[in-house]
């Protein structure tokens, strides 16, 4: 057995803090295949299994690893009573209710135990979400009258007094539920994960009890932004009207309580959003939607020289930079429209993380621009989403010079995909006589699933335990997928006479692809840089589960998050010269009459 302190308490710990739940997960299964014994190790597998939305692996790890049967261990009852309560949350109808009441029992047996309101607020919780309201009431009840800490300034007091706001809702007393969660989030105010929990804990509630979940707006984390505006040029004689237009993106600032907010950083409107956004004290995430050399060349240089300094004032000092693509600028819009729809995204991802409100400022002259991209377009996409947004209108700009484009051919323009990679985990361990049983009943098994979807794949390739799925909207991607592990879940693997360890992973992602033939096979093929990221992904997916990047997160997040959600697990290994990217669990959304961003 390997020496505990290689396990890594304190790294995995801030690992898991700082959300990268991948990373954590990687050390404590290294530590369990070197030999290490410890219930420690084994609870923060599976608890870093749960977080990435591997429910069912994480079931039978917690099993497997003998969690089950760590009756003396609180970490290990309350995990146990978690998972559980994950599946509830998911299910509909008598399933929701046999698994919500096997939660409440581990709830109860963690508070008979240990003591303490965690136990006994989620079993009051879990008496609702069964079906039992005279039950949560009565149990609410109990926690009420328990005596408080003594000292509520520590994370344990801030919870103890979240626990209490929650028990108040369950016996209908709004007021009281409003002064404990103004008394905890006074003790904990930059607390935003712990905060965004009790929040999407009392939306799920409300959605039970038939409760309007805006009482709860006061108490949400600042509102994350997308930003977006005209590119030109604000300098000499149209200073005045830069002026103008800061004190205006100022006040809507400051009127949306915006403290995280994610665009491009074109001249022009852009980088006064960006500069203002900065001086608020906000975040500031930039997205391009090229190389940098290349944007700046296209939508930064040809303004002059003090635009370039500005520029690059901002990108100092930002909280972080993404790329849509890494490539030059070749004239395509669409690369343009892909990098607002990704910034979109993200502003719409960090906003359901921190339980607040997405909103979209816009600069604009309220000319429908031809194309895919541009200020219109960012608007239109945003309000299919249903989310509030901001116009700050201005005049038509004159844009001025503009930097040298290549022109576009119509062969070269690509198109918006969203493509799914599977694999089975455990396929290269089969023997050769497993292999028909495979065809018939796994892979036979995965076509009759992608034949039944509403929307099938505009395109399909296989190879061994390979499939290739590419589909134009993202929700069908994201629906094939879980139709996908659904119905894996459901194969009787032993019957068959395989291992009942095969997984089916999934990747996803979203992005421009060019469509062509291939003049070997003279089929048509779905070829490009995007293609190669999804593929990425698939390694660090847990079996049973569809993880996806965070442009395909984005996009169902901003438009999609009533049938579909993503959480975020942690960030691909590095492979192949190739940087780590972020990745999020795909799942169906919870059943919850709540929506919050």
């Amino acid at each position: 057995m390997i020496d505990r302190a290689t396990f890594g308490r304190e790294q995995v710990a801030a690992l898991i803090q700082r959300g990268e739940i991948l990373a954590a997960y990687d050390i404590a299964r290294a530590a369990l295949e070197a030999g290490e014994t410890s219930r420690e190790v084994a609870y923060v597998a599976v608890l870093c299994l749960a977080r990435a939305g591997a429910a069912d692996f994480a079931r039978a790890e917690y099993v497997r690893l003998g969690l089950a049967q760590a009756d003396d261990y609180p970490e290990a009852v309350a995990l146990g009573a978690r998972l559980l309560k994950d599946v509830a949350l998911a299910s509909l109808g008598a399933r929701r209710v046999a698994f919500a009441k096997a939660s409440r029992r581990r709830y109860d047996a963690l508070h008979r135990r240990f003591g303490g309101l965690y136990g006994a607020i989620n079993a009051a919780s879990l008496s609702l979400l069964a079906g039992d309201q005279v039950g949560a009431r009565a149990r609410a009840a109990a926690v009420l009258a328990t005596p408080p800490i003594s000292d509520t300034r520590d994370e344990a007091g801030y919870y103890e007094l979240a626990s209490r706001a929650e028990a108040c809702l369950l016996t209908g007393d709004l007021g009281a539920a409003r002064a404990f969660l103004t008394d905890a989030l006074a003790r904990s105010p930059q607390a935003y994960a712990a905060r965004a929990s009790t929040l999407r804990q009392l939306e799920i509630l409300c959605g039970e009890l038939g409760v309007d979940p805006t009482w709860l707006a006061p108490f949400r984390p600042p509102a994350c932004a997308h930003f977006t505006g005209h590119i030109t040029d604000l300098t000499g004689e149209r200073a005045l009207d830069g002026a103008g237009l800061r004190r205006d993106i100022d006040a809507a600032l400051k009127d949306q309580r915006v403290g995280f907010a994610y665009g491009g950083l074109a001249a022009g409107a852009d980088i006064v959003f960006a500069e203002a956004v900065l001086d608020a004290g906000a975040e500031l995430h930039v997205v391009l939607p090229a190389s940098l050399a290349s944007f700046v060349a296209v939508s930064v240089a040809p303004f002059g020289e003090a635009w370039i300094e500005r520029f690059e004032r901002c990108m100092a000092r930002a909280t972080s930079i993404r790329y849509a693509a890494r490539d030059p600028y070749l004239g395509d819009e669409q690369v343009f429209a892909y990098s607002s729809q990704f910034a979109m995204g993200c502003a719409v991802l960090r906003a359901q993380t921190l339980s607040t409100q997405a909103v979209q400022l816009a600069v604009w002259d309220g000319h429908v621009a031809p194309g895919p991209a541009g200020v219109s377009a960012d608007l239109a996409y945003w309000a299919r989403g249903g989310r509030p947004a901001v116009t700050i209108a201005v005049q038509r700009p004159a844009l001025g010079p503009r930097g040298a484009i290549i022109p576009d051919p119509a062969s070269d323009r690509r198109a918006m995909r969203a493509m799914l990679f599977a694999d089975v985990q455990g396929f290269g361990g089969l023997r050769d006589e497993q292999i028909p049983a495979f065809i018939e009943g796994v892979l036979g098994r995965m076509a009759e699933t992608v034949e039944s979807l509403r929307t099938p794949p505009t395109h399909v390739e296989t190879w061994g335990d390979g499939l290739f799925l590419v589909f134009e909207r993202p929700i069908e991607a994201a629906l094939a997928a879980l139709a996908l592990l659904e119905a894996h879940r459901k194969l009787d693997l032993a019957s068959l006479g395989l291992p009942r360890g095969l997984g089916l992973r999934i990747a996803g992602h979203y992005g421009p692809v060019h469509l062509r033939t291939n003049p070997l096979t003279k089929a048509p093929a779905v070829m490009g840089a995007h293609v190669v990221v999804a593929a990425r992904i698939e390694p660090d997916v847990a079996p049973g589960s569809a993880y996806v990047s965070e442009a395909l997160a984005g996009a169902l997040a901003t438009l999609h998050g009533d049938q579909v959600r993503c959480g975020y697990v942690g960030r691909t290994q590095a492979r192949k010269g190739l940087p780590a990217m972020p990745i999020f669990s795909l799942s169906r959304a919870y059943r919850t009459s709540s929506r919050t961003s």
